[in-house]
């Protein structure tokens, strides 16, 4: 019996799939480390916890990627050997402004990443590679809904010589799929600014950064310890902050921890908006409220250990027993809308309690610190004791740039 040859009419072919794969995660990837960059120096509020949600679903498409990449080559994370692509990705962080660094992404790359997602979905074989089409059709209903974002974020920016610019490197690089005919690579523009972590946090207008107007409430004051509470709440994005520098500062900590750290921002994102929506339920305006912004500042002169310590073993490791003390008057005085939010951020916390756990060893062992753990703990702890606790958050010029 003679069978006829079948040329198949996909030309995404498996090697090719795997190449493109490794190119759309090493995109994503870069993009949620740019976004963990840049979140902190993001002025208006409202945008820096669209930030910390937009880096926590991208790294769900890095985590799919990866998902699928494990299963046809090894190791999963390679370089996409493409020196413009990776050219692109190290230029965006060095955008002018946030406005500039959000076009750059969202309306020159992520358009890009779209239209090959798109394109892949109906050139890979659909059965063999079933697992791929999955995953890039649930990708794809997040990244069109940041498109739409975008849109609406960014719609007062007009298009300026730096999404030029990464418009003009993203065509040196064939765009996202490198099938394109590739043009010459583009000079820099006048407005490039070299990015540096930012050791303060930016705020817009509408906040004052003086706390010499909050007083702490009498025990007594049950209504004042609710509001102050909750008031506190619509500050988390502080914490938000810290993790994504934490991120920003850790390229060679292994993906998962990445993976656990966009989590860990964006919940704290979700805290400060769980404060927010407390506050606009009680008809007042957050950002009537000062903000502290000098506790990042604080935190942020230290090393990455002793960041991610004094958040998680100092700040959230000892905010339970006030939690739960919270949460018992809430159930009392019938306050469901308060018990509720305060049992959410709980289980977030007991997860960020965890990560501490679990990745301060290792952070500890990269950074060359010789203390044992529990020393290196306590020794922390006592300084959150004396800086924070005590409410000085002393900024010490000899630490500044250690980090």
């Amino acid at each position: 019996m003679d069978l006829q040859i079948i040329e198949p009419t996909e030309s995404v072919d498996f090697r090719t799939n795997k190449r493109l794969l490794n190119r759309y995660r090493f995109v994503e990837h870069e993009i949620v480390r740019t976004l963990a960059g840049w979140l902190p120096a993001v002025p208006h509020m409202e945008t820096k916890l669209d930030v910390a949600r937009l880096l926590w679903e991208d790294a769900q498409h890095v985590q799919q990627l990866y998902l699928r990449l494990r299963e046809v080559q090894n190791p999963a994370f390679r370089p996409p050997d493409d020196p413009a692509l990776e050219r692109l990705m190290r230029e965006v962080i060095h955008a002018p402004s946030a406005e500039d660094m959000l076009a750059g992404l969202f309306r020159v790359i992520k358009p890009a990443l779209v239209a090959a997602y798109e394109w892949h979905s109906t050139q890979t074989f659909a059965n063999p590679d079933a697992p791929t089409l999955y995953y890039l059709r649930h990708i794809l209903l997040d990244e069109q809904a940041q498109l739409e974002w975008a849109n609406k974020a960014l719609a007062d920016c007009p298009v300026g010589p730096w999404e030029n610019y990464i418009a003009a490197l993203l065509a040196a690089a064939g765009g996202v799929t490198g099938r394109e005919p590739r043009d010459a690579a583009p000079e820099a523009p006048d407005c490039r600014k070299i990015f540096t972590a930012p050791r303060e946090a930016a705020r817009d207008a509408r906040f004052s950064l003086d706390m010499s107007s909050i007083s702490r409430p009498a025990d007594d004051d049950r209504a004042g310890q609710r509001l102050n509470g909750f008031r506190n709440y619509a500050q988390e994005v502080l914490a938000a902050e810290t993790c994504a520098l934490v991120l920003y500062l850790t390229p060679d900590m292994p993906w998962e921890f990445t993976y656990d750290l966009a989590r860990h921002c964006y919940d704290e994102a979700r805290h400060c908006r769980l404060g927010i929506e407390w506050l606009a339920r009680h008809g007042l305006d957050y950002t009537a409220f000062p903000q502290n912004t000098r506790i990042y500042a604080w935190r942020s002169q230290y090393d990455v250990p002793t960041q991610y310590a004094l958040l998680t073993m100092g700040n959230e490791a000892h905010a339970f027993s006030y939690r739960r003390k919270r949460k018992r008057e809430y159930e009392k005085i019938g306050d469901r809308l308060s018990e509720q939010f305060v049992s959410y951020d709980m289980a977030d916390e007991r997860q960020h309690v965890a990560f501490g756990h679990k990745w301060l060893p290792e952070l500890l062992q990269r950074s060359g610190e010789t203390r044992p753990l529990e020393e290196f703990v306590a020794d922390t702890m006592a300084l959150w004791e004396r800086e924070y606790v005590s409410g000085a958050l002393p900024i010490h010029p000899a630490n500044l740039g250690d980090s």
